[in-house]
C-alpha cells in the first residue's frame, strides 16, 4: 500500500463501513475501495482535505457516478439516507483516470458527474452496478483499471517524485530539495500541480500533512512533534489545524479517539 492513507474518521463513524486495498499492481494509482451506507436518516457528514478524488457509485434506484473531490476546509457532503455507495479512492498521483477538462475546474464542487469529469468506459460501469457484493466490485475494478495501465509521462514521474518528497517531509513543500531532485523550477513545478491536481504545490502540501498528522493521533502511541512537520509555534499549528478542521486538535482527539486518549495522544511541545 502507498505510504500515504488519507482517512475520514466522520464518514467512519456515521455509516456502516467497510474497506479494501487494490491490486498491488494498483498501488500507485489507487489508494483503497470502501463501502458505505449512512447510519441514520441525517446523511449529511463533515469530509476532510485529503488531497483526493474518489470515483462514486451510487447503488439505489436512481444509479449514478460522480466524481468527489477534497474539499478545501472540513465541510459537510450531503449523501441520501440508506443508501448505499461504492467508491475507489485514487491516488494523487494516479494515471488510469483521463479527465475532460482542467481539474482547477472540477475541484471547486464537491461532486462533477463523471461525464463531466473524466472518461470510463460504460461496461465498467454497468458491470459495477451489476456486482452482486462489495468484493465482486473490487474485483470488477482491479481489472479494468489494471487494463487502463499506461506507460507514465515524464510529466507523471516528476510529479510523483514530488508528491513522495512532500510525504516524506511530513507533508512539507520544500522547493529546494525538490528542485534538486527533478531539475527543474518551482514554476514548472507548481503548473504540473494544478494539472494533475487542481491545486499548487503549497496546499496540496497543507492537506497532506494534516491528514499524515490524523494518521499519528489514530495509529501511533507517540506524542507528535510539531517541529517535524514544519510548524514554526504551537499558534501556528493550532491556527492550521482550525483553518482547515474547523475544530481545535483537542475537540477531534476528545470527538473522535475517546475521552481516555487525550492525554496519550495529545502533543506536547
Amino acid at each position: 500500500m502507498s505510504s500515504y492513507y488519507p482517512i475520514q474518521p466522520e464518514l467512519v463513524q456515521k455509516t456502516y463501513y467497510r474497506e479494501m486495498t487494490p491490486n498491488s499492481n494498483l498501488n500507485q494509482d489507487i489508494l483503497l475501495y470502501y463501502e458505505f451506507e449512512p447510519i441514520s436518516i441525517n446523511s449529511d457528514i463533515h469530509v476532510i482535505p485529503d488531497a483526493c478524488q474518489d470515483l462514486m457509485f451510487y447503488m439505489g434506484k436512481d444509479q449514478k457516478v460522480v466524481l468527489g473531490n477534497t474539499p478545501t476546509t472540513r465541510g459537510i457532503y450531503s449523501f441520501t439516507p440508506k443508501g448505499k455507495y461504492f467508491g475507489v479512492r485514487l491516488n494523487p498521483k494516479q494515471t488510469i483516470i483521463q479527465y475532460n477538462c482542467a481539474l482547477k475546474q472540477i475541484v471547486q464542487q464537491p461532486f462533477v458527474n463523471v461525464e463531466l469529469g473524466c472518461t470510463l468506459d460504460s461496461k465498467f460501469i454497468q458491470a459495477v452496478f451489476e456486482a452482486v457484493d462489495f468484493e465482486q466490485r473490487v474485483q470488477i475494478c482491479n481489472e479494468y483499471f489494471c487494463s487502463q495501465k499506461k506507460e507514465k509521462s515524464l510529466g507523471d514521474e516528476i510529479f510523483a517524485t514530488c508528491f513522495d518528497s512532500i510525504i516524506e517531509n511530513n507533508g512539507l513543500f520544500l522547493p529546494d530539495v525538490i528542485q534538486h531532485k527533478t531539475g527543474y523550477s518551482e514554476r514548472y513545478i507548481r503548473e504540473l500541480f494544478y494539472k494533475k491536481t487542481g491545486f499548487g504545490p503549497k496546499k496540496l502540501s497543507k492537506f497532506i500533512r494534516i491528514q499524515l498528522l490524523l494518521q499519528h493521533f489514530s495509529f501511533e502511541e507517540t506524542p507528535v512533534n510539531i517541529d517535524q512537520y514544519g510548524y514554526y509555534d504551537p499558534s501556528h499549528y493550532y491556527k492550521e489545524f482550525k483553518s482547515l478542521l474547523v475544530i481545535t486538535p483537542a475537540e477531534y482527539i476528545k470527538e473522535f479517539l475517546g475521552r481516555k486518549n487525550i492525554k496519550r495522544k495529545y502533543l506536547s511541545y
